[in-house]
């Protein structure tokens, strides 16, 4: 028996500030590839606010359903990606094409770094804010409103979400979070690993722990090497520590199909 079969198709979500290429997903393409697994991209904007993002994942799911046949899909998200699924799934209606979501490092109850940045660089006009909207304009899809994602994704407008945004009964829910050991781990994210550090304790750069917490299963995620937030997407495309990246999507990829997903 394929231990990789599946009922339905992955669906692959990205974040913030990403892409749909290995360029952000690393070997996990091509490993799916290898296994056979059918899998197609959510192809949101990396720059796109929950809301947008939610209207095209809708957009993108009906067309795949209409010409591929497939009457729900498996949806697996890193960080922004899972709440982009969340207002799809349930604001949207979108549970009824929906089989399952598996997050990974996605800030259900929102990040500190959201607040922090709202609070200290984005208010007004500042060289930050200004940057950041350069930088989202350049590299950003159809939609960017980087302020507005930043903004979506606060402690404050989390908590809100997720009042507006309860689990849908016919999907099921599970959550993944990997958390760095020390700075070192990934200089991209050595200070805002220490400021999380201080205020919500283990974290991945970017999440804390407690935050990535969602659904009817969680797994934290440890390694020898402590993996950040992008480390757990396999962009670096080499082993962190004693984990085979995408052996982690293939494990969250056999125990859908366990599920009969």
């Amino acid at each position: 028996m394929n231990a990789f079969k599946l009922r339905y198709p992955i669906i692959l979500i990205h974040g913030t500030a990403a892409g749909d290429s290995s360029l952000f997903w690393g070997r996990i393409p091509k490993t799916f590839k290898k296994n056979n697994i059918s899998f197609f991209y959510g192809k949101t904007d990396g720059w796109g606010t929950v809301a947008n993002n939610a209207q095209m994942l809708k957009r993108n799911l009906s067309d795949l359903a209409e010409k591929t046949g497939v009457t729900k899909f498996n949806l697996i998200a890193h960080s922004k990606g899972g709440i982009d699924a969340r207002y799809f799934i349930s604001t949207l209606k979108g549970h009824q094409m929906v089989a399952s979501l598996s997050t990974i490092s996605t800030p259900h109850l929102g990040t500190p770094i959201a607040d922090y940045l709202m609070e200290k660089h984005l208010s007004g006009v500042s060289v930050t804010k200004k940057l950041i909207q350069r930088i989202s304009f350049l590299f950003g899809g159809q939609s960017p409103a980087p302020i507005e994602l930043i903004r979506d994704l606060s402690v404050k407008k989390m908590r809100a979400f997720n009042q507006l945004n309860p689990n849908m009964d016919n999907v099921f829910y599970q959550s993944f979070a990997s958390t760095m050991n020390k700075p070192q781990d990934d200089l991209l994210y050595a200070l805002s690993f220490k400021y999380l550090t201080g205020l919500a304790g283990k974290n991945d750069g970017m999440v804390p722990l407690e935050s990535a917490v969602w659904g009817a299963n969680f797994k934290h995620i440890h390694a020898s090497q402590g993996i950040s937030h992008a480390g757990i997407t396999d962009i670096t495309r080499n082993n962190i520590g004693n984990v085979h990246i995408p052996q982690i999507y293939l494990d969250i990829i056999s125990g859908l199909g366990a599920l009969g997903l």
